[in-house]
């Protein structure tokens, strides 16, 4: 389908980070390729995210809203559906209030579709933090569902261009998914049939910081890995159950309250590793600590 001329509407889901809010509007305006509308949601009454969002419409060539959906489960995924309800584009590109697009991504992204034929285009990130970046996922093509299903290869709730049609023939992000929603939604896209294409390009800029990110090592995420494993089970191998049961036996073991369960919780994590694959992490995780103390999380992706 030919969309040279396809126009682009944005989404930005927010929760009270009015002090990152305005950085992701603003790359959103910035774009060498304009948008039509840029649509901000907030799962709760938050006067400073609006204060932000009408100071920068007053001089936007363009629409920003500012609207709130404080009823309903909170979480990115419901206000990404509110808003996409709201906008009229023929693409819509979510980008979480914490991050930022290069100014190329609009239009890199939609140059991409109607090479490709494919339904979205995703980009490649790189992580950034107060005092450290470092370049995050490379997705590349060709990938099916049953490969992206235990291990997210590269996209998040930031950094993809989609047809409108593609996005609401899976009804959307799961708002009953609090983590892995950006892997729950790529998982049963490419499941319905729809296709993608990797622009190898790092046109997200993905902020890493402590203010309460999806991909914090605590006892929720676990329990939203284990809500994950339930919704896919029919479609997880027996490698991707031990893939996400390690996930979830670390995380226990970093923020268990009790040094007894976070010993079992380690124990697990050995025997599901093997000797070599422990090495193999141990030794990485040497790095990952330098990046722990520069903001990054182990996890790096939801």
């Amino acid at each position: 389908m030919p969309d040279t001329g396809a126009t682009v509407s944005v989404v930005i889901p927010t929760h009270q980070r009015a002090e990152y809010l305005g950085d992701a509007i603003r790359s959103v305006l910035a774009q060498t390729s304009p948008v039509s509308e840029i649509v901000i949601v907030s799962d709760v009454p938050d006067p400073a995210a609006a204060e932000v969002c009408t100071a920068i419409a007053s001089d936007a060539a363009i629409p920003v809203r500012y609207v709130e959906r404080p009823a309903g489960r909170p979480g990115a995924s419901g206000s990404r559906n509110h808003g996409a309800k709201l906008t009229t584009g023929d693409l819509i590109g979510f980008l979480d209030d914490d991050d930022v697009w290069e100014v190329e991504f609009v239009e890199r992204s939609r140059a991409a579709l109607p090479r490709s034929g494919a339904d979205l285009a995703v980009t490649w990130i790189v992580e950034f933090s107060d005092r450290h970046e470092k370049n995050g996922h490379s997705i590349v093509d060709g990938l099916r569902a049953d490969q992206v299903i235990s291990v997210n290869p590269g996209i998040t709730g930031s950094n993809f261009l989609v047809r409108r049609q593609a996005f609401w023939a899976v009804d959307g992000f799961d708002p009953e998914m609090p983590v892995r929603n950006d892997t729950d939604f790529f998982a049963r896209f490419l499941r319905a049939g729809s296709t993608y294409t990797a622009v190898p390009e790092r046109l997200l800029r993905q902020r890493k910081h402590r203010s309460g990110q999806l991909t914090a090592v605590n006892e929720a995420r676990a329990r939203g890995t284990e809500l994950y494993m339930a919704k896919h089970r029919a479609y997880l191998s027996a490698e991707d159950r031990r893939v996400l049961r390690q996930l979830v036996h670390r995380i226990r073991s970093r923020c268990s309250p009790n040094p007894v369960a976070r010993a079992y919780h380690l124990a697990w994590v050995a025997a599901l590793y093997g000797p070599r694959g422990l090495v193999r992490k141990l030794r990485r995780g040497r790095q990952n600590a330098a990046y722990e103390v520069a903001g990054f999380t182990e996890a790096s992706s939801s």
